[in-house]
């Protein structure tokens, strides 16, 4: 019984630990983004920043022409994410976190 007390007390750590650690590298941003003209092309811009390794959320807002991103920072950057929308045909500005 001692044995599997002290096992699941060491698998709490490490979920601990890991949870941490992971939570340490997510970071939230918000960009500009240009030439959205309809609704379909958030969905556009959704799916471009969406393919980016290391990008874990996207919400893009029509109505305000930005997109939030959360993403690891050390898997991505800023700029390889401006430019997976700017690619797609949506110029992407980093404004704010």
């Amino acid at each position: 019984m001692k044995k599997v007390r002290t096992l699941l007390s060491l698998c709490v750590l490490c979920i601990t630990l890991t949870a941490t650690s992971a939570s340490a590298a997510s970071r939230t941003i918000q960009l500009t983004i240009e030439n959205m003209t309809c609704k379909m092309c958030d969905i556009t811009v959704r799916k471009a920043i969406e393919k980016v390794e290391g990008v874990n959320e996207v919400k893009v807002d029509y109505d305000r022409k930005t997109a939030d991103v959360v993403f690891d920072t050390e898997v991505t950057t800023i700029k390889a994410i401006e430019d997976a929308s700017t690619m797609a045909g949506y110029p992407a500005k980093f404004i704010i976190e």
